[in-house]
């Protein structure tokens, strides 16, 4: 018996229920041909390649931390943004991790053809077999993508991607393999994912339906792999990766399309309401859903009984524009000294503010406030904001009253497959192109009619004036308007820190925050201040390999002016 497959089973058979099909052997006097025998055994091995995915949405959030949208409550804890980032002191990607997880489903797919799952019905078990097949190159395309966003950088000149790993690696083995090139991952990553769409349900939206019933929703689906190779098509196309030519954001738009058409098309996106609503078939592939409220402990302002651990910037305050859609200093609906009236509906539902009436409780930065600094928590927030996204609508942390609501991280939803498919198609064929069935400028109102903008609240109908001139001005103004409507939609999904990075963009902002003061007749004045500056050198834009792996291994190079 390989030495591998002894290390993994003895682990995984004791978190194990019993097999259906044979009372088992003590671990030690089975062999090879009777592990693999039963799918319990198997199975084991895929489910935890599914415990290794992230769930941290608190990290996700931190991410922002990194970027222009926020800082920490507690100055330092986003060091590598301050000029604190070395190769030794890294927390972005899971090197590890993710490719032991690769390893598990390269283990499964090593022997997945033979398991049985159903002695007594063939039909159930072919079924299952395929399925749990297609699942794991589902997941194998999922972390090497992953670990292709995280580690992707530059060497001697060259775009290098990471090493790919289809094959189970022997304990006497190392990963001491060279990097293969960017676009060589890419296409193993499509690879996977079309052997997984061949393999999968669509969606599992068919009730209690066995294979693609709703109790299945946290298993990779077809779907899944469609918007998968959306994604990485179009980080593929991005500046920062390669010669970023019509024929790459093309491919990336064709992607999308498809993954759109197979959705249902263009479709009008749910209002606004609770962000956890497991039911919203517009998430394409969620976590299985737990019961908690630490997510509002955590980021709710101190009068909610929160700790306020995030603090969103003025920078990404001013990025919502007005409620006629256009910027704030473009838009007659904007004044200086009401600077929260009159806003995009999204600022409302995304941002905790300075009078905010939240459940009943008004919100209090200002001076003296009970949200400020030397509130009800000494800390306060350093920008006179706090973070509202990705909180429940209904959970209440008063002392006694204490309530819980679903959770969840999701993996990939519309939304982002819609902004998908605008920046590709945008960069392809500009902002009123049809030829692919819609236009980038098709999209945007999508996004923008559930965003709630209106030009004119006179006039019946969706009114979006702004977006109707940047369209008109082509390709270059309609991308500027296309990543400020990401940089709001996505903001504190763990996405500004990557697209930043695949754009070519400026990284080092001044962070601002703004001091407000009250001046009488519950009117106040508004300061705006400079919080923190973040200080990232040019060669930052790719994130480091891990510092122990490239030590130990003579093959893997790491990425430019880490040293």
């Amino acid at each position: 018996m390989k030495i591998y497959k002894t290390l993994l089973f003895t682990g995984i058979l004791s978190a194990m229920i019993s097999c259906d099909y044979v009372e088992p052997y003590p671990i030690q006097d089975q062999s090879d041909e009777d592990l693999w025998s039963h799918a319990n055994y198997g199975e084991g091995l895929l489910t935890r390649a599914y415990t290794g995915l992230n769930t941290d949405i608190d990290e996700q959030i931190s991410m922002d931390t990194y970027t222009d949208n926020a800082v920490p409550a507690t100055p330092g804890q986003n060091a590598i943004a301050v000029g604190n980032w070395t190769v030794e002191n890294n927390p972005i990607g899971k090197w590890t991790e993710n490719y032991n997880n690769i390893k598990y489903i390269n283990i499964f797919l090593e022997h997945a053809e033979d398991l049985i799952y159903s002695v007594s019905d063939p039909v159930q078990n072919d079924i299952e077999n395929s399925q749990r097949i297609g699942e794991a190159y589902f997941l194998r395309a999922w972390y090497h993508a992953e670990l292709l966003k995280q580690y992707a950088g530059e060497v001697d000149g060259q775009i290098m991607g990471i090493p790919i790993v289809t094959t189970p690696l022997e304990e006497a083995e190392t990963l001491d393999l060279p990097r293969n090139t960017y676009e060589e991952v890419v296409a193993q990553i499509v690879s996977d994912c079309d052997l997984a769409i061949e393999r999968l349900p669509l969606m599992y939206n068919n009730g209690s339906e066995t294979f693609s019933g709703l109790a299945n929703r946290g298993r990779g689906s077809g779907l899944g792999a469609i918007a998968l190779k959306a994604r990485v098509y179009l980080n593929a196309a991005s500046p920062a990766y390669g010669p970023s030519t019509s024929d790459l954001w093309l491919r990336a738009a064709n992607a999308a399309v498809e993954a759109m058409d197979a959705s249902g098309g263009l479709t009008d996106l749910s209002p606004f309401g609770n962000f956890n609503d497991a039911d919203n078939f517009e998430n394409i592939w969620i976590q299985p859903t737990y019961i908690s409220n630490g997510l509002e402990s955590t980021y709710y302002p101190p009068s909610l009984y929160g700790s306020g651990n995030i603090n969103p910037s003025q920078n990404l305050v001013d990025a919502f524009p007005a409620a006629d859609g256009y910027p704030i200093e473009d838009s007659d609906l904007y004044a200086e000294d009401a600077p929260y009236e009159n806003r995009d509906p999204r600022f409302e539902r995304f941002i905790f503010y300075n009078g905010d009436d939240y459940n009943g409780n008004i919100i209090e930065t200002f001076v003296g406030g009970q949200d400020a600094a030397g509130g009800l928590n000494q800390q306060g927030t350093r920008t006179g904001y706090y973070m509202k996204k990705q909180l429940s609508m209904n959970v209440r942390l008063t002392p006694g009253d204490a309530t819980t609501d679903e959770k969840f991280k999701v993996y990939l939803s519309r939304t982002e497959l819609y902004l998908n498919f605008a920046e590709a198609a945008n960069e392809a064929l500009g902002p009123d192109d049809t030829s692919l069935g819609y236009s980038a400028a098709q999209v945007m109102e999508t996004i923008r009619r559930r965003a709630g903008i209106d030009s004119d609240a006179e006039v019946e109908g969706f009114q979006d004036e702004y977006l109707t001139q940047q369209s008109m001005a082509g390709t270059d103004a309609f991308r500027d308007f296309i990543h400020n409507e990401r940089r709001i939609e996505l903001s504190f999904e763990g996405f500004r820190f990557w697209d930043t990075r695949r754009w070519n963009d400026e990284l080092n902002h001044t962070i601002e925050g703004v001091r407000i003061t009250p001046s009488g007749d519950g009117e106040y004045t508004y300061n705006y201040i400079d919080v923190e500056q973040h200080q990232y050198q040019e060669y930052m834009r790719y994130v480091p390999l891990p510092f122990e792996q490239v030590l130990i291994m003579d093959n893997l190079s790491q990425n430019d002016g880490w040293n």
